[in-house]
């Protein structure tokens, strides 16, 4: 596969121009709603995939194309591999179709029986039969067309309003897909994906040996900004972290609200030593954070901890347990 200038420069860790970061942003943005948009779980192989994908296709481009045709290209470049696993609402999409069918076989059934029947009174034609009784079998056959016809028109709006109720489900599908995995404050994915995109790395990692980092952040001294301020100004610091957390993070790193004011990554291909630092360089980028309050400017700082798949882990949520530990000794060793 031809590869591109930004994910190269990504891929090596190079600097970035302001443009480039730009660029940057906008697939990510562009890439997260294409893959909620066709319920494609946000794993980690999934998401490096198709941000390989979108980064090539932005630089040949400069826009994304169809939905279909990026489609049409994963398929193309991983011949062996499935997209997703599509999850409609099966019972009211068959319930729909199943009455387009039963429309269908019932305007089969009319005209099969009606030909039937024509077929034999022709067949009974003689020739002696006369110019005023063939008249009125065709005048009959006329008519009969123009039923058709008409049933056909009513059948069609049939089927086209039952497409707009497919569409409008398809809507609701999605709209409910979003809500499910994005959370609403922050706008990053939510615990529930993020344990399904979590299982999956690890179960790629027992089986292939691909490791990760898993980084849970906590904001520090978060109940006292609710306190002091209110949950308003709490909700406008979460969102605030949360963008300064996706900034500094690399597109393919999948990064989740854990819930109240706790963050979770998993960074793909990262050891633990190289992962710490970026927990550094997290934790001094929110530190830099200026949120002006009632004409003063409030700070805020994290504590993290992190962990790195090992044979010695038996499941995904002894890394978040050991993770969740480390993060609470970091935050005592900062307090002493």
């Amino acid at each position: 596969m031809k590869d591109c200038k930004l994910h190269s420069k990504i891929r090596r860790g190079l600097p970035l121009s302001d443009e480039e970061i730009k660029l940057l942003g906008e697939i990510i943005r562009e890439e997260l709603k294409f893959l909620l948009r066709n319920k494609i779980l946000p794993t980690p192989k999934n998401y490096e995939r198709w941000f390989t994908i979108f980064c090539l296709v932005y630089e040949e481009r400069g826009k994304p194309p169809s939905d279909e045709e990026l489609i049409e290209l994963y398929q193309t470049l991983y011949v062996s591999e499935k997209i997703s696993d599509v999850r409609l609402d099966v019972e009211v999409t068959l319930e729909v179709l199943s009455r387009i069918v039963q429309d269908f076989r019932e305007v089969v059934k009319e005209h099969g029986d009606y030909t039937s029947k024509k077929e034999e009174e022709l067949s009974c034609i003689k020739e002696s039969l006369s110019q005023e009784e063939l008249a009125g079998l065709l005048s009959e056959l006329i008519k009969h067309i123009r039923d058709i016809k008409s049933q056909n028109e009513k059948f069609l709006k049939r089927i086209e309003e039952q497409q707009l109720v497919i569409q409008d489900l398809k809507a609701k599908v999605e709209r409910a897909e979003l809500e499910a995995n994005i959370d609403h404050l922050t706008n990053v994915f939510n615990r529930r994906s993020f344990e399904r995109a979590l299982k999956e790395a690890f179960e790629e990692y027992k089986k292939r040996g691909s490791i990760f980092s898993l980084l849970l952040i906590d904001l520090d001294h978060f109940k006292n900004i609710n306190d002091l301020y209110g949950h308003s100004v709490g909700d406008l610091v979460l969102r605030r972290v949360a963008y300064v957390l996706r900034q500094h993070l690399r597109a393919k790193d999948i990064l989740a609200r854990w819930g109240g004011d706790e963050f979770t990554v998993i960074m793909p291909g990262t050891e633990r030593e190289q992962a710490t630092r970026v927990g550094e360089r997290l934790k001094q980028a929110v530190e830099k954070l200026e949120i002006v309050v009632e004409g003063k400017v409030l700070k805020v700082s994290i504590s993290y901890g992190v962990v790195q798949t090992e044979d010695r882990h038996a499941s995904a949520e002894e890394m978040v347990k050991e993770a969740d530990k480390l993060m609470y000794e970091y935050k005592r060793r900062k307090a002493s």
